[in-house]
């Protein structure tokens, strides 16, 4: 078989950070591998991406396939054929490495890998993003390879995980979205909803803003300068700005980078929102106005979104 990668990049080690466990964030509860799961609904779409997030259990590593069916396993006695890896991931935790192949009618490709330290009790998070001739592959919000497609992408029915690990949550997320978004907001934001935005920085981004609106007003504005390195938050109500505020939690002022996968959450409890960013807690913002006002949202910026949902 031809050569599947157009680049590979290495990974740093990601710096350890303590991600928020409960029900906001979903990482209150985990599920058993092995973990094998049909596409809903009609094909994929150029755009959606697979997201695979949880914590490793063990030294041995564990795989994520798409699959074209559910023959993943052998027998006992190993006979039969396991159907088409569209894509093969891999994570070798004694080799510190994330092997990358394919195997199309029982023949591996050319198999490549990426330099990438996990340990016993690390979180991971990998994304797959589907393009017609290729999918980009992310380890740790850093794209690692574009991946080119053996057969149509459209022979993917299935996703399976195995080895050891927990799962927090796998999911499809989103298309190829215009920006800017601009979405009406069903039964309005009230206390209890969440946000999610799943996204990529543009290489030389200059700036991220997710606007929740009320009629006129503008209880929530938040404005990600990656120029400035820092995130502000105000309102605007009845003609009068707030002024900003760029207080943050924990100890990294600007998680956000270029050409980097990203994850906000946005929640809107009894008196204020609370803002995370990968699952950790970013910042406050007090309530300016009741939330279950808030109608509307747009987000603009240099990001290409992947995913946009409330719940």
């Amino acid at each position: 078989m031809a050569s599947i990668f157009r680049r590979l990049l290495s990974i740093r080690k990601p710096k350890k950070v303590l991600t928020r466990k409960d029900s906001i964030t979903g990482r209150n509860h985990t599920f058993e591998v092995p973990y094998l799961s049909r596409l809903d609904g009609n094909q994929l779409q150029p755009g959606q991406s697979l997201i695979a997030r949880g914590y490793i259990t063990g030294g041995e590593g564990f795989i994520v396939n798409l699959t074209s069916g559910p023959n993943v396993e052998l027998d006992d006695d190993e006979s039969g054929q396991l159907d088409d890896r569209l894509l093969a991931l891999r994570v070798d935790l004694s080799k510190g490495k994330v092997f990358l192949n394919a195997c199309i009618n029982g023949q591996w490709g050319k198999e490549a890998f990426v330099k990438q330290s996990y340990k016993e009790g690390d979180e991971f998070d990998i994304r797959v993003r589907c393009f017609e001739q290729h999918f980009e592959i992310y380890v740790e919000h850093k794209l690692i390879a574009n991946f080119k497609h053996y057969v149509p992408m459209s022979n993917i029915s299935h996703i399976y995980v195995t080895g050891d690990v927990r799962l927090y949550a796998v999911s499809w997320e989103g298309k190829l979205y215009n920006m800017p978004y601009t979405a009406d907001i069903p039964g309005n934001f009230y206390v209890g909803r969440k946000l999610f935005v799943s996204a990529i920085a543009d290489k030389k981004p200059k700036d991220l803003n997710i606007d929740f609106f009320a009629g006129e007003d503008v209880p929530f504005k938040m404005n990600a300068s990656f120029v400035q390195k820092k995130i502000q938050r105000s309102s605007e109500i009845s003609g009068t700005k707030s002024s900003p505020e760029t207080g943050f939690e924990g100890k990294n002022k600007f998680p956000l980078k270029g050409k980097r996968s990203f994850d906000i959450l946005i929640y809107a409890a009894d008196d204020k929102f609370l803002v995370f960013i990968n699952d950790v807690l970013y910042c406050t913002f007090d309530h300016r106005m009741p939330a279950a006002k808030i109608e509307r949202l747009q987000i603009t910026g240099d990001i290409q979104l992947i995913g946009v949902h409330i719940k």
